[in-house]
């Protein structure tokens, strides 16, 4: 009898220990959960409202001993990365330190204003090299720039260091392996909207998935844009719709927009109970179907009433037609595991 009472005494503590942990991990799990290691940030997809405010950071010291912050997680690994490529690096009697890191949607503000001041620079320098306030992937904390530092002395003009393609080709061979990705390839402009930058790191949290975009060669906006589900990574749809109707926009207008803004408000697939607005898209398997909304503000010489075309409210005190609501679907190709936009229109 005794022995059965100390058997139930030992399974009922083992099972609340393992039960305590099963906790203890979900707890760990929603932590690490708080913001997505996959965000798209780029010049069409804005940083999330709530990102700054979860975001968690560190402090550290870059290679010109100023104060410097990145996500946690991305520093401890690079930490990592950095042990064994200056080891690989030897040879080159070279080290790779840190340069540019997290920087607040205010700081690149403050950015902005200064440079586009600048009577050396100027507006028209600032939007072709710096980011929109709110579109710079620095937000995030996930990206790093690094610079190196050879035969005891810095190199970190943009020149130099593209100079360099051997040393770098041994840093980028060992990126994957910590979870980290070459941003902005060579000869991608096109896809990611910056020239080649051999410095900018991005961390992607999964080394496999580091690893497939590695190996492939491409883009992270290409990788984004070929997973099944878009339903769950919202961020990958944004990008194609939004660049799709810049597209679009551009396309009609002939290149008179001088400013847009869209906004994808709602994403539904096949499976999901439809709104009763979106009942007749009937959506097939591979069809994914989302509403936006934008702006436009018409260049000098198209005709308003043109724009009016597609029941849209031009608002005189602010300069923009608003107030358009549109559904279109994101339709789904197997041969080259893209997608492209059917039926744009009202869809109602």
């Amino acid at each position: 009898m005794k022995k059965k009472k100390v058997l139930f005494i030992a399974i009922t503590l083992l099972a609340i220990t393992l039960l305590a942990t099963a906790c203890s991990n979900e707890k760990e799990k929603k932590e690490q959960q708080k913001y997505d290691y996959l965000v798209l940030v780029n010049k069409y997809s804005r940083l999330p409202d709530d990102w700054e405010k979860n975001v968690e950071l560190v402090n550290t010291k870059n290679a010109w001993d100023e104060d410097i912050q990145v996500e946690k997680e991305a520093y401890k690994q690079f930490k990592k990365f950095k042990q064994e490529v200056d080891n690989d690096l030897k040879e080159y009697n070279t080290t790779i330190e840190l340069d540019s890191t997290y920087r607040s949607i205010k700081a690149q503000q403050e950015l902005w204003d200064e440079w586009s001041e600048d009577p050396e620079k100027g507006i028209d320098y600032v939007r072709k090299f710096v980011a929109v306030p709110g579109y710079s992937e620095h937000h995030t904390g996930l990206a790093i720039d690094i610079c190196l530092k050879k035969d005891g002395e810095l190199v970190y003009d943009n020149d130099e260091m593209i100079a360099e393609r051997e040393i770098f080709e041994k840093i980028h061979a060992k990126l994957s392996k910590y979870g980290f990705i070459l941003r902005y390839l060579e000869n991608r402009e096109d896809m990611t909207g910056y020239t080649y930058e051999p410095w900018h790191l991005r961390y992607v949290g999964d080394t496999e998935i580091a690893k497939e975009i590695m190996d492939k060669n491409i883009t992270f906006e290409e990788y984004l844009g070929g997973i099944d589900n878009i339903k769950e990574n919202q961020s990958a749809a944004k990008y194609q719709i939004e660049r799709a109707l810049q597209e679009h926009f551009k396309e009609i207008y002939q290149d008179k927009i001088t400013n847009s803004r869209f906004n994808v408000t709602k994403i539904y697939t096949e499976k999901e109970e439809k709104e009763k607005t979106m009942k007749s898209l009937k959506l097939g398997k591979n069809e994914v179907a989302f509403e936006v909304t934008y702006q436009l503000q018409p260049a000098e010489g198209i005709d308003l009433n043109e724009l009016m075309v597609v029941d849209g409210e031009y608002d005189e005190n602010l300069g923009w037609v608003k107030n358009l609501s549109r559904v279109g679907v994101l339709r789904y190709h197997d041969k080259n595991n893209s997608y492209s936009i059917d039926n744009f229109g009202t869809g109602w």
